[in-house]
């Protein structure tokens, strides 16, 4: 029997509280190269199989689709930690789930100058049958996250992916006024294009961890956000449309 859920970090930092417990990885046959593992085991009575992919866009893109391959999930959930957009209105240490993700780089140009992937006319997944329009930077999560994210009290916002940690307060603040998106992470965006292109379900919780822009660590609240996205992940897991 596959697992019903592929539970996604890109560490396993951030996914432990719920996968410390797992039984050893299936190595000969989790599908994965060599240096990964999938770990197999149940939350709140959903079986799941955890996998790290690693930190960035590549990683994440590459261990999702060989994951998904091998394990035939009927939903995936990322969980892991983020930082905060300046105005976004989130706290240290709040769990939010996520509406949408923004490849927040890819296209043309630096700063304010910058521009999308629809400017250049080149779509990062074509039209289908069943996904009539193009998707370029902006690509929704599961539906129904709103509706979950109601019923379980968490805020739903749109998050980003950037290639690089924004580090300074102006980047941070242009880059909220453009995309609107409250949350920034390395690998988001890239699980979303991969599940999207294989049309399976993404839920994704993150945990905020700091302010973007702030690079002083001694402020950030990692063990927090990690906490917090676990335990939301935890009670979003049994009323997942796909697992009830």
């Amino acid at each position: 029997m596959p697992p019903r859920v592929l539970l996604l970090s890109a560490t396993e930092f951030e996914v432990e509280p719920l996968a410390g417990s797992f039984g050893q990885p299936e190595t000969d046959r989790s599908g994965l190269p060599d240096g990964w593992r999938a770990r197999e085991g149940t939350v709140e009575g959903v079986a799941c199989v955890a996998v790290a992919t690693g930190v960035g866009k590549v990683n994440a893109a590459a261990l999702t689709a060989l994951a998904v391959a091998a394990h035939r999930p009927a939903a995936l959930l990322l969980v892991g930690i983020g930082g905060a957009y300046p105005g976004a209105e989130l706290e240290l240490g709040q769990a939010v789930l996520g509406l949408s993700e923004t490849h927040l780089d890819t296209g043309v140009g630096h700063g304010a100058g910058w521009s999308g992937m629809e400017s250049l006319g080149f779509p990062l997944l074509p039209p289908t049958r069943t996904r009539p329009a193009a998707t370029f930077n902006r690509i929704p999560l599961a539906p129904g996250s709103a509706r979950l994210a109601e019923e379980l009290g968490l805020k739903a916002l749109d998050f980003g992916t950037a290639e690089s940690v924004t580090a300074d307060a102006a980047t941070a603040q242009l880059l909220r006024s453009r995309h609107g998106v409250a949350i920034e992470s390395m690998e988001g965006a890239a699980v979303a294009q991969v599940a999207t292109a294989l049309s399976v379900p993404l839920y994704q919780v993150r945990g905020v961890s700091n302010a973007v822009g702030q690079r002083d660590k001694a402020r950030w609240r990692v063990a927090e956000a990690v906490a917090a996205s676990c335990d939301a992940a935890r009670r979003l897991l049994p009323h997942l449309p796909e697992v009830a």
